[in-house]
């Protein structure tokens, strides 16, 4: 299944799906590690950065079509080319929309932004599920928490939320050494909760647009049942429906309170225009 695809990097509305394939091979966890390589290339970013803004809060990240050029992978840079050709966001099992950064992460940061005093980021453990650019991890770090970053891609994270995190590191100094309290995971959900250690748990998972897929559904909520501490919450940014697909907030709601695990509750939700919601789950 696919989606509109935007390589401005800009939020937009298309969510119809082009293709549909049924016979997935899900990619295998692994850790991506930054290294010296990268801190060096930073400074090839920061003249081509450019900003994420909301209310406050700015972010800067790369610019999309830059890390494409520089993808090493022959077979995302022809995702890449397919995702041009037949204008889509989504190729189910080769790419996971992480060259984007989605509208309900906006929602989701201010959302986070006006709770402000609810939420203490000081050394807690958040994981950026289906990350992206990292935009979710990154405000959390530079709140002051540890961050595990995940994206399905390992070029993503490589070209793009890695090179974002350094690029919000202000001090060279200290670079090397804040971005050892960050960590990378490419790869499916299941294969990345069976690579993590049996003792790694999150007091805050944060999660955009992902939750399109339902077959995802089962082993999305294994990840939260096994890697969320007692007194944690998940909050879930998505779109009410995803036409076409059959995924949604309800549809993963109903989910949840089907695992007798969790209790769920929307928090917010659009007034107008494209419907969007944000669901906070958290531990019976």
């Amino acid at each position: 299944m696919s989606f509109q695809f935007n390589f401005s990097g800009k939020q937009d509305n298309h969510n119809e799906p082009v293709e549909t394939n049924n016979e997935i091979q899900w990619f295998t966890c692994e850790e991506v590690v930054p290294d010296q390589q990268m801190i060096q290339k930073l400074d090839d970013h920061v003249k081509q950065a450019r900003m994420f803004t909301c209310g406050d809060v700015e972010i800067g990240h790369v610019v999309v079509s830059d890390a494409i050029s520089n993808m090493s992978s022959k077979s995302l840079q022809m995702a890449s080319k397919l995702i041009i050709d037949v204008k889509s966001d989504l190729i189910t099992g080769q790419y996971e929309g992480g060259l984007k950064i989605w509208e309900c992460t906006s929602d989701l940061i201010q959302y986070l932004i006006h709770n402000e005093n609810k939420i203490n980021f000081i050394n807690i453990n958040v994981l950026d599920l289906g990350c992206g650019a990292g935009i979710l991890g990154i405000y959390s770090f530079l709140k002051g928490a540890n961050v595990t970053f995940q994206d399905y891609n390992k070029e993503v994270l490589q070209y793009v939320t890695i090179p974002n995190v350094l690029l919000n590191i202000e001090d060279e100094e200290e670079r090397n050494e804040r971005v050892k309290k960050c960590f990378f995971y490419s790869g499916d959900w299941a294969s990345f909760n069976k690579t993590l250690d049996k003792t790694t748990s999150y007091d805050l998972i944060l999660t955009s647009e992902t939750i399109y897929n339902e077959t995802n559904y089962g082993k999305l909520i294994k990840l939260f049942e096994q890697r969320l501490t007692a007194n944690g919450s998940i909050y879930v940014a998505a779109k009410t429906c995803y036409f076409g697909v059959g995924g949604g907030i309800r549809q993963f709601e109903k989910a949840i309170i089907e695992s007798s695990l969790f209790q769920c509750e929307v928090t917010w939700k659009t007034t107008s225009g494209i419907q969007r919601e944000i669901l906070k789950i958290t531990k019976k």
